[in-house]
């Protein structure tokens, strides 16, 4: 595999641990995806949420793991991009606790592994 796809691989595996993570309500994962420092920020039904990555864990402890719900949760990265230590990622999220999400999450490469340091969403009413 060449440099560039390598990148982007370990940038979709970043991301991914995040996926699995909010799936199965598995909040050591979600932390492996995060620094610990990141932040949320996000849009829904006209509120604005600016949050600290321990409000994501929060929600996902708070509720019934994804996997558990019955909902068709499924996850689509639309784009990634990246220049040497920095990336931005598209993903869209269906069927997730009642919404649908549209996540744009920036990336650092820190001591040779990518994490998420912020996640901002927009989030809307899930379509049957």
């Amino acid at each position: 595999m060449n440099e560039r796809n390598a990148e982007l691989q370990s940038i979709r595996d970043a991301v991914n641990l995040y996926v699995e993570g909010l799936h199965t309500g598995n909040i050591a994962m979600l932390r492996k995806a995060f620094h610990p420092k990141a932040m949320m920020y996000g849009a829904s039904d006209g509120n604005i949420t600016i949050v600290e990555i321990e409000g994501l864990y929060s929600f996902v402890a708070s509720n019934k793991p994804l996997s558990e719900t019955g909902e068709p949760h499924q996850c689509f990265i639309s784009s990634i991009q990246y220049a040497g230590n920095a990336a931005s990622v598209e993903m869209i999220e269906e069927s997730a606790h009642g919404n649908d999400y549209t996540n744009y999450f920036q990336l650092l490469k820190i001591d040779g592994q990518w994490v998420i340091v912020s996640k901002s969403y927009n989030a809307s009413a899930s379509k049957p």
